[in-house]
């Protein structure tokens, strides 16, 4: 009941405050949800279907799903995608669809820069009767929601074994006291791919995800990849005060986790992803999964793919 309880707490106080985006593990074999300008890398025409259930257990804990399909136009410097992602918490919940582009410059030999835009709609909506409160006034009784455009932004910048990448969602504000307003997130993400022999591979990489009114969340991975089919890795998660600086230091607060993660390319064309979230604060006793499904769709012409996808 004490979880209860603080589930209810954070739902809460997300309403007052802040829609948080959705949390992810997969990113780093996918990252348009975090970065538009990554739309489009994999250079074909790339489907990702991904289901998340947040703190297993627990009543009206976090579920998320999303699809999303991009790829290549205009000898290859032009990325086109769309991702659509459903995210409830307890009563609250998030319906958005966004377009992505993404211009794609060659600034060096196997170096490319892309700048990324994606513009959408996202529902915000929230269902008292899901709460069973009915005395207070600042809970709607019944299902009540919100619309409204929103658009990311970002930067993209790849080699064959390195990349980086800086976004920001979230990027339109509405001052209304009936809309769920979501903060405004920035993200940071760099990683580089070793070769520790014709079998192995190694990739260390980072997250920082920051919105400046609270601790950024900081993502710290190491992936291996066996044979270019298997990757198997682990990422470490918590918060860090990097540029606020705030008293809110409570356990729950900390949001470290560690998550050990899988992708196998079962075919040319199809992969699979899973993820297992272990909390290492006070949710510890309740864990996350996340399962992933990808496809890739080849032109007839091509046999094989250039290189293996290695972000």
């Amino acid at each position: 009941m004490k979880i209860l309880y603080t589930l209810l707490g954070l739902l809460l106080t997300f309403t007052a405050n802040a829609q948080q985006n959705p949390q992810y593990s997969q990113y780093i074999f996918n990252s348009m949800a975090i970065n538009p300008a990554y739309t489009g890398s994999k250079n074909v025409l790339n489907l990702n279907a991904f289901h998340r259930s947040q703190w297993s257990g627990i009543e009206g804990a976090p579920t998320t799903q999303s699809l999303s399909l991009d790829g290549i136009a205009a000898n290859n410097r032009l990325g086109l995608g769309m991702d659509i992602t459903r995210d409830k918490l307890g009563a609250q919940s998030t319906l958005s669809a966004y377009v992505n582009s993404a211009v794609k410059l060659q600034v060096s030999h196997n170096g490319v820069l892309s700048l990324g835009l994606a513009a959408g709609i996202v529902q915000n909506a929230i269902d008292g009767s899901e709460l069973g409160i009915s005395d207070d006034p600042s809970i709607p009784s019944n299902s009540e929601s919100t619309i409204k455009p929103d658009m990311k932004v970002g930067l993209y910048f790849h080699t064959d074994r390195l990349y980086a990448g800086l976004s920001a969602t979230d990027l339109l504000e509405f001052k209304d006291a009936q809309m769920l307003e979501p903060a405004r997130h920035y993200y940071f993400t760099t990683g580089y791919v070793f070769d520790m022999g014709t079998f192995l591979k190694f990739k260390p990489s980072v997250l920082i995800k920051e919105d400046f009114k609270a601790p950024a969340s900081v993502d710290l991975n190491a992936f291996v990849l066996l044979a270019d089919k298997l990757w198997l890795g682990s990422s470490y998660r918590t918060s860090m005060d990097l540029f606020s600086k705030t008293d809110n230091n409570t356990d729950m607060q900390k949001r470290t986790a560690i998550a050990l993660i899988a992708e196998l390319q079962i075919q040319k064309s199809l992969r699979l992803g899973y993820a297992y979230d272990k909390m290492l604060n006070g949710l510890n006793g309740f864990n996350t999964h996340e399962i992933s499904v990808g496809y890739y769709f080849f032109k007839k012409k091509d046999t094989k793919m250039l290189t293996p996808q290695y972000f």
